[in-house]
């Protein structure tokens, strides 16, 4: 770190689906108008950030991601093992997706985000944990965990949600799905896929859940009974029109505890590759971001 720190760091995954250093400058810029010093750090190999979050300096009070759902997950790991007194979160989106930022009404524009950082408002965010790990979105097993292990890093940056609506109807087509063993609050369920969310919104500004949001405290537990073509395009039509509750073969649940099992099953977190465990998925932590 920098002797004299700068009270706001921005850091950038350069391999980020949309990286943008003209926003970068943009960003300095407008702050640096504003009457705020920052910093501009890019990441140099995955989970720095993390590395980079935990070991601010305390001058720091703003950290400003500039990535995508996958970097900021890296960020909040980072903060939540500072123990206390950790910056308030902010986010310049460079992802593919950009859950967050559309969860919290963030601008996309540099010099609009400056101005949201210099007012200082900040809101809770209530996190939740699979194990240790902490989520800000989603954990989730089952079909559209399958999608995510199945899009590689190159394939997502050439092509970027194209690329997950080819993997998904590739997958659905060829019916490989798996049933997914859910145990929620002592109830067994089974489904073909299972999203333990905070967030309202998945995949983008779509509505999962119309029953919470990243803001305010709780889970839900939003399942999908079957996965065969036809009822995944009805779910993907469904939840584009913010109507996915109305589905018969839709469950939306308020949980406290969730855990996932099935043999040969994949997980996902925040939009990025998990490890299968069967390790408690819970509500956790709380952080600051900006809003």
């Amino acid at each position: 770190m920098p002797h004299e720190a700068a009270p706001i760091l921005v850091v950038a995954n350069p391999v980020a689906g949309n990286f943008n250093y003209r926003h970068l400058m943009r960003l300095a810029e407008r702050l640096d108008r504003l009457g705020l010093k920052s910093d501009i750090w890019l990441t140099r190999y995955p989970g720095e950030l993390a590395d980079i979050a935990a070991e601010l300096s305390p001058s720091v009070r703003t950290l400003v991601v500039g990535g995508g759902d996958g970097s900021i997950n890296e960020a909040i790991t980072g903060i939540i093992r500072r123990g206390g007194d950790g910056p308030a979160l902010s986010i310049l989106p460079f992802g593919t997706a950009n859950v967050l930022a559309h969860e919290l009404g963030l601008p996309f524009s540099p010099e609009k985000l400056a101005e949201r950082i210099a007012a200082g408002r900040t809101t809770p965010l209530y996190l939740g944990t699979v194990g240790e790990r902490p989520f800000s979105l989603m954990v989730s097993a089952g079909f559209d965990a399958d999608i995510v292990h199945a899009v590689d890093a190159p394939f997502k940056r050439r092509w970027g949600k194209i690329a997950y609506g080819w993997r998904g109807l590739t997958l659905a087509l060829a019916g490989t799905g798996r049933d997914v063993t859910v145990t929620a609050d002592g109830e067994t369920i089974r489904c073909r896929i299972a999203v333990v969310t905070t967030a309202r919104f998945y995949g983008g500004p779509l509505a999962i859940t119309r029953h919470t949001r990243a803001t305010k405290p709780g889970l839900r537990l939003v399942t999908l009974a079957d996965d065969r073509p036809a009822t995944l395009l009805r779910a993907a039509t469904a939840l584009a029109l913010g109507r996915l509750d109305r589905l018969a073969t839709v469950q939306d649940r308020a949980v406290t505890e969730v855990r996932f099992s099935g043999e040969g099953i994949r997980m996902q977190i925040d939009g990025d590759r998990l490890e299968t465990t069967d390790a408690p998925v819970r509500a956790g932590p709380i952080i600051e971001v900006i809003a």
